[in-house]
């Protein structure tokens, strides 16, 4: 037990930002902790508990109380299975303390015991708000007593367990069975198409089904042979088991609940020990297939412009690295999809098509929403996908590039802030014009909504560069590692949110409770996007570059 607590332990440190960064930037890490909770926590774990309060209200009557809080469990418990496997896989054969475990006398039992608990407890903290706020809304609404919410917090730690495990036994089973995942860039590109297959095949099921307004989910969710939930119950049981432990046979079934936990973690292991160091010889961490001899790549060299060749470089990083282009690049591409799944959920009743006929009239309100839209979707979709906010994570143990190359460092943050703007801005301009033609908005206003766009992206890169190189995670062993470490890409998010929201709320709200018009609210928001640009950029040209001097290599 010691030596599984003492991987453990390592396990998580080696994902976390060293002992050496926190301390260096204790204040800072303290204040973004704190943004980010009232951010992101607070906000995102509310709404969902109210959601889950309002349709357990419903469903009382009916006896079905259980069943909202259960779909939503299960919900999270797929997405849990579907982002898992790339993390599993990840964690599991194409991290880089694989070479340094396996020639150790460990059981491996023992190694993939402590790689999923570190893994477990890394990955899972959003997923426990969820669940917490899940079983708030739930046992508030229904009136249960307060034993039920020892339950909740049980559960809380232990749903997301059978979803990984699920996980790791398959990733074990297909690397026994398969012989072309052999690096990790094959994996990154299998599980980014399974989610991308996932989102649209949600959202085919919930047009086909008419779209979820209230009514019709309240109906939906009373029905006993609900065939969606049954066959989720059947896939993760456990749900099932711990949401019928606080209504009645607790005793029963939480210990229905503790046993199908013990089971799937008792499989995993022992397929494990039976075939985990099988499957992790001859692995490897990137692919080398297309690799160009010397002789060939000194023959293609040309000389160019430092800059071109730098802005060169970031775009070849971003695009050829799959857990970039993941992560970084392929945000940019599927967003809209899920305003699309919103605008299918609202059904019957949906509340966008009288915003969208609004639009088609010119309605003075409507259009200042429609713009404040665009600046907090722009800031928003450029912060979550993090290519300023990782800008010089992923330097990683090359930052040396950074400080001996001939090329001043505002230079640098320069061309990264452009390779943001340009990934970024370009695809919010170009659904701006979808959405301008489709509105019929008129080409003023597109315009205007175009530039709105991309000054809101500048802003949020170079302030995302400045957030990141506060303190950078430079110690990672995967480009996966690089992104899921760096708290900067957290915090820059809360502060986004944040942000976007002060400005967003105070402007209509200026625009309903005062005599100010709908245009002078429009220029005051040009001329504070402008004033944030500005402040964001001599934030890089002050403190970035003074932090980036000051960095050890």
């Amino acid at each position: 037990m010691s030596i599984y607590l003492k991987l453990v332990k390592a396990l998580i440190a080696s994902v976390e930002p060293t002992s050496q960064e926190k301390k260096r930037k204790k204040v800072f890490y303290y204040v973004m902790a704190v943004f980010a909770v009232f951010g992101i926590m607070i906000p995102m774990a509310f709404f969902v508990g109210v959601i889950i309060y309002s349709l357990t209200a419903r469903l009382m009557p009916t006896g079905a109380g259980q069943n909202a809080a259960e779909l939503f469990l299960q919900i999270v418990s797929v997405f849990s299975f579907i982002f898992g496997l790339n993390v599993i896989f990840s964690v599991f054969y194409f991290s880089g303390d694989i070479e340094n475990l396996l020639p150790l006398p460990l059981r491996p039992f023992q190694i993939i015991a402590s790689k999923f608990t570190a893994a477990l407890i890394s990955e899972s903290v959003m997923e426990f708000i969820l669940i917490i706020a899940v079983f708030a809304g739930y046992l508030i609404a229904a009136g249960l007593p307060f034993y039920t919410w020892i339950i909740a917090l049980f559960a809380m730690l232990t749903l997301p367990v059978v979803p990984l495990a699920y996980c790791a036994v398959i990733c074990m089973l297909v690397m026994l069975i398969t012989g072309f995942i052999k690096n990790k860039d094959t994996v990154n590109k299998l599980t980014g198409f399974l989610t991308f297959a996932v989102i649209i095949a949600l959202i085919a099921i919930v047009s086909g089904s008419g779209g979820l307004d209230p009514d019709h989910l309240v109906a939906a969710l009373s029905d006993p042979h609900n065939t969606l939930l049954t066959v989720l119950n059947i896939i993760f049981p456990h749900v099932h088991f711990v949401m019928s432990a606080t209504v009645n046979n607790t005793a029963v079934n939480l210990l229905f609940y503790i046993g199908y936990n013990v089971l799937c973690i008792t499989a995993f292991l022992l397929i494990a020990e039976a075939i985990y160091i099988k499957t992790a010889a001859g692995v490897s961490r990137s692919s080398s297939s297309k690799r160009k001899s010397l002789k060939s790549s000194l023959s293609s060299l040309k000389q160019r412009k430092p800059a071109f060749s730098y802005l060169k470089k970031e775009f070849r990083i971003l695009f050829r690295t799959p857990a970039y282009f993941m992560n970084c690049v392929l945000i940019n591409l599927i967003w809209p999809l899920f305003l699309y799944l919103i605008y299918v959920l609202q059904g019957k009743t949906n509340f966008l098509e009288s915003f969208i006929y609004d639009i088609h009239n010119g309605n003075e309100e409507t259009v200042l929403i429609f713009i404040l839209g665009v600046s907090a979707v722009s800031v928003l979709v450029t912060a979550a996908n993090c290519i300023a906010s990782s800008a010089i994570t992923r330097e990683g143990s090359h930052l040396a590039f950074m400080k001996y190359i001939p090329l001043p460092y505002m230079t640098q943050l320069n061309i990264k802030a452009l390779v943001s703007i340009i990934i970024s801005g370009t695809g919010m301009v170009v659904y701006v014009i979808i959405a301008g033609i489709y509105l019929n908005m008129g080409i003023k206003l597109m315009l205007l909504c175009c530039v709105i766009a991309l000054l809101s992206v500048m802003a949020a890169s170079y302030f995302g560069i400045f957030m990141d190189s506060v303190n950078p995670k430079l110690i990672w062993d995967s480009e996966l590692n690089a992104l899921r470490g760096n708290y900067n890409i957290f915090f820059n998010m809360a502060m986004a949110i944040l942000i976007e929201a002060a400005v967003c709320a105070g402007a209509y709200l200026a625009f309903r409770f005062t005599s100010i018009g709908s245009l002078m609210i429009i220029i005051l928001l040009l001329i504070l996007l402008m004033v944030f640009t500005a402040v964001s950029y001599l934030l890089c040209s002050h403190r970035a570059v003074k932090n980036i001097d000051r960095m050890s290599i």
